[in-house]
């Protein structure tokens, strides 16, 4: 049993002499090195999660049917008419109210700075009156102004 023992202990110690000792807690000397760190030299730097260098296989594809395009060209519409009316008349018109109420509820304003600011916004657009969509912009204009409007006033806020 003894003569076993040494024969296991020097098996052990002559094919895995480097997990014995890690096991023991012991380390020898390793032949790895361990990594090197960012502030050190000849470590690559990354940028934004890409090497400076240029990339050794060239930029990714696209995945068929998928296409890069500028923001300006990019859009849901399907006509010209529903075009220019998300991007035309009427919402800058709303900007310019969202911009009024904020205008009169810092200052504290009354119905009549209200009626003296639309008119400002009456002579910048003066084709919003005609405008299909009016009855929109009459009801953002009745939802959110703080005070109450009746029908003959928003009516006439465009005459």
């Amino acid at each position: 049993m003894v003569l076993s023992l040494i024969w296991y202990a020097g098996v052990i110690l002559f094919y895995y002499r480097t997990e014995f000792l890690s096991f023991l807690g012991r380390t020898e000397n390793s032949k790895s090195e361990p990594l090197p760190h960012r502030w050190e030299t000849g470590v690559e730097v990354l940028e934004n999660g890409n090497l400076q260098e240029d990339e050794l296989i060239g930029k990714a594809k696209l995945p068929e049917g998928v296409a890069s395009v500028a923001i300006g060209s990019f859009g849901f519409v399907q006509t010209e008419d529903e075009r220019e009316t998300q991007v035309g008349l009427v919402p800058d018109v709303l900007q310019e109210i969202k911009e009024i109420f904020g205008i009169i509820e810092k200052e504290d304003g009354s119905k009549k700075d209200f009626f003296n600011l639309m008119e400002m916004v009456r002579e910048k657009f003066p084709k919003i009156g005609s405008n299909p969509n009016i009855t929109r912009i009459n009801q953002f204009i009745s939802e959110h102004a703080p005070f109450h409007l009746s029908a003959d006033e928003l009516e006439n806020l465009w005459d």
